[in-house]
């Protein structure tokens, strides 16, 4: 499977969370491919690359919460003929989860719950692509696949795991036989653009931008980087394989070539790809939860909708340096490097 422009033409795609990081840029996506974008946020997180983007590119923004906006959103889903949602809108920073895991559960549950309702009530319910994480499972530092049990130690994972049984539930009591809904399990998603609160990446370049040293929570922890256009690209792909076969689907997005490089590791490619004079790497220790070694299995995806993370870690470290010197003189490029990744 590819990415069909001819699907896209036209189409009519609602992203829920379109001024967060992944939301702009997927957005941006589904504009190049010539889609109607209309986008959902109560613009709480608004991030560095949608501050910059042409606006012109949305067909309509709302502007509506999806806890408390519930009669809202209804009408919403019935005034428009929306044929792919992408739900991402949620509270996705683990610090903050502690900080207030009431919002967190109320964003990430019933939010989701509230899209899943409205998008079913609909004339022509379509196809809905839910972002979760790769957080989800239960043994987190296993390579876990789809049809491993979930999970969560601490309120964000659990929030998300809740969110699968929901939805899972959902699929099996309530959703129209017209609705095809996705489940995308992926994380650590890096990129120009991001700027969001108690990232790594929005702090290695803050430091980059500062010259100031970078101070690391826990600096050998392992993740699964992603690069933020191959991490969109299997978004795409599962709307269209969801959409074409008329199915409800999971799938695990993981770079399996930088499963294997720590925290520690990201930041020096950074700071390698700036060009920075020294810069100290500080270890602070935090009573934050976090796995030390996190990898999920893509072999599915891989199969079912030929997709692979391409970006290595050096190589994303190149493109995220590249979009962010360019934005210091007013410029976003994201466009253009949607074009060379595609090209």
């Amino acid at each position: 499977m590819s990415i069909e422009s001819d699907f896209w033409l036209n189409k009519n795609v609602l992203v829920t969370g379109h001024t967060g990081f992944k939301g702009s840029w997927l957005s941006q996506f589904l504009k190049y491919h010539d889609a109607k974008v209309f986008g959902l946020s109560n613009y709480e997180i608004i991030s560095d690359n949608y501050r910059s983007m042409e606006k012109s590119l949305f067909t309509k923004e709302f502007d509506l919460d999806i806890v408390s906006d519930i009669n809202e959103i209804d009408s919403l889903f019935l005034k428009n003929e929306f044929e792919v949602v992408f739900h991402l809108a949620a509270q996705g920073i683990v610090s903050t989860a502690k900080k207030n895991p009431k919002g967190t559960l109320n964003s990430n549950i019933i939010g989701t719950y509230n899209i899943l309702n409205s998008i079913n009530q609909a004339f022509n319910p379509g196809t809905l692509i839910v972002s979760t994480t790769d957080k989800v499972y239960l043994n987190s530092s296993k390579n876990n696949v789809e049809s491993d049990q979930l999970g969560g130690k601490e309120f964000y994972s659990a929030s998300k795991a809740a969110t699968e049984h929901i939805i899972n539930a959902f699929i099996n009591s309530e959703k129209k036989q017209d609705l095809n809904i996705g489940i995308i399990r992926s994380g650590n998603v890096l990129g120009g653009g991001d700027g969001g609160k108690n990232r790594i990446q929005t702090d290695i370049i803050k430091s980059l931008k500062s010259g100031k040293d970078i101070v690391l929570r826990n600096p050998k922890s392992v993740r699964p980087w992603q690069f933020i256009l191959d991490s969109i690209s299997g978004y795409i792909l599962t709307a269209q394989y969801c959409s074409k076969n008329s199915i409800d689907e999971i799938f695990n997005l993981n770079s399996k070539a930088n499963n294997n490089y720590t925290v520690e590791n990201l930041v020096k490619a950074f700071v390698n790809s700036w060009s920075a004079e020294k810069i100290n790497i500080i270890h602070k220790t935090s009573d934050l939860y976090e796995t030390d070694i996190l990898t999920i299995d893509s072999s599915k995806a891989n199969k079912l909708l030929n997709w692979e993370a391409v970006e290595d870690i050096n190589s994303i470290a190149i493109k995220t340096v590249e979009w962010e010197k360019e934005n210091i003189k007013g410029n976003n490029i994201s466009n253009l490097q949607i074009d060379n990744f595609l090209n």
